[in-house]
């Protein structure tokens, strides 16, 4: 006896990947509207001089000439997929929607990864070097040495209510082992009545921890340090083309785009620190 097999109209695709990152940043009003770069002025600190009492025309000392410097804030990031499918697949296939569901898992599972990587990367990069603090996760106090990260950005100027702490999965898991976390969302995760919330009121964002990159435990930041872009293009919004009718093919191709860029302004990069593996710092 010979049986059918039927194809369910739904298609199983991943669950949704959130980003970590465009939720908790903004564009701080650098506008990029109609334009690829966006310069940024700054001027230098003067220095400090004792005021001389008894000289009658120069009581200041030498004078500081200040010219303003600039940082270009030129979009970098630019990536794209392209996608077809046969018509006669389309016609067989009893899933509806189905070219909307293969790009929504294009943008969900591979744009959105990818973007988040690349933004704490690059405020990553951007944390000077008396900024990172090292760890030995098997010997090292883990509640201190984070305690420490977040007070390097303090220093730097960092107000804890303003800032994020993006989190690997790993050190998370550790640190909340560490101080006998009760499980409240309520309490790490949006920094009310946990931990953080009671020490230093900064916002944690766990991640995973290829986000990061090896060695990288936690990456501080204050949100007025970063120029997150709204995207020119977004793979989940106007990056989507999709064309009916392509020559020399039969079915549609679909055309996705994601155009934005991370920046650290210049003058604010003291309000990053990072929390990296000591062999790695």
């Amino acid at each position: 006896m010979a049986y059918g097999t039927k194809t369910a109209n739904v298609m199983d695709i991943p669950l949704s990947i959130s980003s970590v990152v465009a939720p908790y940043l903004s564009d701080n009003n650098y506008k990029h509207t109609d334009v690829n770069s966006v310069r940024v002025l700054s001027i230098a600190n003067g220095s400090l001089a004792d005021y001389d009492e008894a000289h009658a025309t120069a009581p200041f000392g030498a004078a500081t000439l200040v010219v303003p410097t600039e940082q270009t804030l030129t979009l970098a990031y630019n990536k794209s997929m392209l996608l077809r499918i046969q018509r006669t697949q389309m016609q067989d296939i009893p899933v509806s929607r189905f070219s909307k569901q293969v790009s929504m898992q294009q943008a969900d599972q591979v744009f959105v990864p990818a973007h988040d990587a690349y933004s704490l990367a690059k405020i990553l990069a951007s944390r000077p070097v008396g900024n990172v603090v090292d760890i030995t996760l098997s010997t090292d106090n883990l509640k201190l040495k984070f305690a420490q990260t977040i007070s390097k950005a303090r220093t730097g100027g960092a107000k804890a209510n303003n800032s994020v702490a993006w989190i690997g999965y790993d050190f998370a898991d550790r640190l909340t082992d560490a101080i006998n976390f009760t499980g409240s969302s309520e309490g790490y995760k949006d920094a009310k009545t946990g931990y953080l919330g009671k020490y230093k009121g900064v916002k944690c964002i766990e991640c995973p921890d290829d986000y990061l990159g090896d060695g990288v435990y936690v990456i501080v930041a204050d949100k007025h340090a970063v120029v997150n872009v709204k995207p020119k293009m977004d793979p989940k919004g106007d990056g989507v083309v999709v064309i009916e009718k392509v020559p020399s093919f039969s079915g549609i191709e679909i055309q996705l785009r994601d155009r934005g860029d991370t920046f650290v302004l210049s003058k604010k990069v003291d309000a990053v620190a990072s929390l990296e593996d000591e062999t790695s710092a």
